[in-house]
């Protein structure tokens, strides 16, 4: 995967983020909290893999084959069909492969939990002001 370790950190963020905005938001998975966490993860894949490298790893294809399906068929048929049950499914296994990746590349458990609590305090601070 050719795609920046800090672009993977970033992108592991707001997938954890968004799984968790929409665990906050309870069982309404329209509600506004939910949709924004869902459309801002997806912007960011869409910038940072370009080349579908990464969504295609972890459907276990390969990224051409993905760009042949994606012209025919929706990207959530697609996921059904490689066994997903929603994007929210999608999302607890691309976090869990970026967090592979991140492993791979050297980093450990608590240099991950460490990003995440400075994102958290972050996130902490603007709501406070």
């Amino acid at each position: 995967m050719k795609i920046a370790t800090k672009a993977l950190a970033s992108i592991m963020i707001i997938a954890i983020l968004s799984l968790s905005a929409v665990n906050f938001a309870g069982a309404a998975p329209e509600s506004s909290i939910a949709k924004s966490s869902e459309r801002k993860l997806e912007r960011i894949i869409k910038h940072h893999d370009r080349k579908m490298e990464l969504r295609a790893s972890v459907l276990g294809m390969s990224a051409d084959e993905l760009r042949e399906q994606l012209k025919t068929k929706p990207f959530d048929t697609i996921l059904k069909h490689h066994g997903f049950k929603d994007r929210e499914a999608f999302s607890i296994a691309l976090a869990g492969k970026l967090k592979d990746e991140l492993r791979k590349r050297g980093w450990g458990d608590e240099k991950i939990e460490k990003l995440m609590q400075k994102r958290l305090e972050r996130i902490e601070a603007q709501t406070d002001s």
